[in-house]
């Protein structure tokens, strides 16, 4: 019996980190139309390190809840943070009313991140 409750935890605990869901899916097609210049792009599902959380416990969405996306982009050339996070949650916007809890955002230039990448 044990072995098959840490086998369903190990499949859960897989699934909520798994960029393949639908919602997965959806940000990733969404980004790399609206950035075709990607020169990286990396997104991350987090729902796991928030299971326990009490907002989460109610909620039905468990799996794709909270994801990490970077994007580098010459489309970012020129926008303030606050105006390149707000172009990313305008166009997730469909994601985020229908089940995403949080996103965490990092917009760079090339520039930006090759300097970063450099320290």
């Amino acid at each position: 019996m044990l072995f098959y409750k840490q086998l369903t935890r190990q499949m859960s605990l897989a699934a909520n980190r798994s960029i393949e869901g639908p919602i997965a899916q959806s940000i990733t097609k969404k980004v790399r139309t609206k950035f075709p210049d990607l020169t990286h792009f990396a997104l991350f599902n987090d729902s796991y390190k928030h299971a326990g959380h009490h907002g989460i416990a109610e909620a039905e969405n468990k799996i794709e809840s909270h994801f990490r996306l970077e994007i580098v982009s010459d489309g970012f050339q020129g926008l303030t943070l606050p105006k390149r996070h707000r172009l990313v949650y305008n166009l997730l916007d469909v994601e985020l009313k229908e089940g995403v809890h949080a996103l965490q955002l990092q917009t760079r230039t090339p520039a930006e991140h090759a300097k970063r990448q450099q320290q």
